[in-house]
């Protein structure tokens, strides 16, 4: 018998706590979905993209482009990663500088600069390349449903000595170098 009534009792506390949670819980604490994921998307670019030190105004990394449709009253959190290579050439002796921007359509962008100061002594006629790690996340405040189109576009800031200098990525795919976006829409 008292298998009974601890079965009877728990279903009993079932049938009353439920309703009273799916009815109250939002009441007590409207923003419970705020922050969940809705979706998230990862992609991958396996192309090469170079820019020179020659080349001063903001243009579009080659295939760095992504559409998402949001479904609105949601936010955007987007991370960039590449793997890049400053090449400076064997005359190099200056500065070598890039901006790298994320830019979400309609929303703004997020921007990084990546240098490299030599000073006035020469590069002793050798070809230079360094590593970078680029890294680059922008949040958006709240969005409307719709397509956003997010890009990466990147400049130099110097035009340095030298013929070669340059910023890469995926220069090179045998080696698995990518760069990528991470995109998650997250409810307001």
């Amino acid at each position: 018998m008292s298998a009974k009534i601890f079965f009877a009792s728990v279903l009993t506390s079932i049938l009353i706590l439920a309703p009273v949670t799916y009815f109250v819980l939002p009441v007590l604490y409207p923003n419970m979905k705020q922050g969940v994921v809705i979706q998230s998307t990862y992609v991958n670019f396996d192309t090469e993209a170079y820019i020179y030190d020659d080349e001063l105004t903001y243009k579009m990394m080659d295939e760095t482009t992504y559409t998402i449709t949001t479904q609105g009253d949601s936010s955007l959190i987007v991370l960039f990663t590449a793997d890049g290579i400053m090449t400076l050439d064997a005359v190099f002796t200056q500065k070598s500088a890039y901006h790298i921007a994320l830019v979400i359509s309609g929303e703004g962008n997020r921007t990084i600069y990546v240098d490299w100061f030599e000073g006035t002594t020469p590069a002793a006629g050798t070809i230079r390349q360094l590593t970078y790690d680029i890294t680059i996340n922008f949040a958006t405040g709240s969005l409307i449903a719709g397509d956003y189109t997010i890009s990466v576009y990147w400049k130099s800031n110097f035009d340095s000595t030298g013929t070669y200098n340059s910023l890469s990525v995926n220069h090179n795919n045998s080696y698995e170098y990518d760069r990528s976006f991470w995109i998650q829409e997250v409810s307001a």
